[in-house]
């Protein structure tokens, strides 16, 4: 009976993407951030890298706090691929010190990587450049990607064909595409994973189509620190707030959070291959 308690009250949340990383402006004390997570029954989460730096970063976080349930993706997201001419379109491939990180036991992904059209930090060649060596890194380390995709999901989709990457697996993060897009990256074997969106007033049609998909292709995430849920839209996000995520995303989909929270569970252990939350969370004490 004492075992059954334990395995009862071990929080199942996940938080498969954000951006808590020790040092950073947004949050002046990480340990506080993840101590809330864990009250607030988050039992892993996913730092995303975007530069060298950060992902270095990311991963130094996620060792120190491994015990929380922490793990990181090393990558060059699309805003700074201009940044490294490693990812430029020289096509160079992955920097050397990015995939030095990946030798970390919490390391679990490559990314954030994609195509950002909205502002435009990078040029998009060079951007497409970076996708595809971190494309071809997946495919030679077995890592699944994450992918950020803001206006150029059609130029994703024309990469993933060229790239071969249905042979890889990954996650779609923060998806905002369309039904034919979605279908797309579903049959070549990705997760869509929703985030504070999916809690917007306006966003009616995204919550349509979130109710649509197969259960054992969906994630749920922050961003943090931004895109916080309602009522925290306009501040600051942290991975306690995944929780709201998790409460419309049961609405929409007439499920228990309890019931959403082991399946979204289960989906990410899949694809990380990061352990049983409730495992994890005993061999850490």
């Amino acid at each position: 009976m004492e075992n059954h308690d334990r395995t009862m009250a071990c929080p199942v949340l996940t938080d498969t993407h954000c951006h808590v990383i020790e040092g950073r402006n947004e949050y002046g004390d990480a340990k506080a951030v993840f101590k809330r997570a864990s009250e607030a029954g988050v039992a892993r989460m996913l730092l995303a890298g975007s530069t060298i730096l950060t992902s270095a970063l990311a991963v130094a976080t996620a060792e120190k706090y491994a015990s929380l349930g922490v793990f990181a993706a090393v990558g060059v997201h699309p805003h700074d691929a201009a940044s490294i001419p490693s990812c430029s379109v020289e096509g160079k491939g992955i920097p050397r010190e990015l995939a030095e990180l990946a030798s970390s036991p919490r390391v679990v992904a490559v990314g954030e990587t994609g195509l950002d059209y909205h502002y435009d930090h990078s040029p998009r060649e060079q951007q497409k450049e970076s996708f595809r060596a971190h494309i071809r890194w997946s495919l030679e380390s077995g890592f699944p990607l994450v992918v950020h995709g803001r206006e150029s999901y059609g130029d994703i989709i024309s990469i993933f064909r060229e790239e071969r990457a249905s042979e890889t697996t990954g996650v779609i993060h923060c998806f905002s595409g369309t039904e034919e897009e979605a279908s797309f990256f579903l049959e070549a074997g990705y997760y869509l994973s929703f985030a504070g969106p999916l809690t917007f007033a306006r966003n009616g049609s995204l919550r349509e189509l979130f109710r649509s998909l197969p259960a054992d292709r969906i994630l749920l995430e922050t961003d943090s620190p931004y895109l916080a849920p309602v009522p925290y839209r306009g501040k600051t996000n942290e991975p306690a707030f995944v929780k709201l995520v998790y409460e419309t995303a049961a609405e929409v989909r007439a499920v228990s959070v309890e019931d959403l929270a082991r399946t979204v569970s289960a989906n990410a252990d899949r694809l990380f291959r990061w352990g049983d939350p409730c495992a994890g969370r005993e061999a850490a004490r």
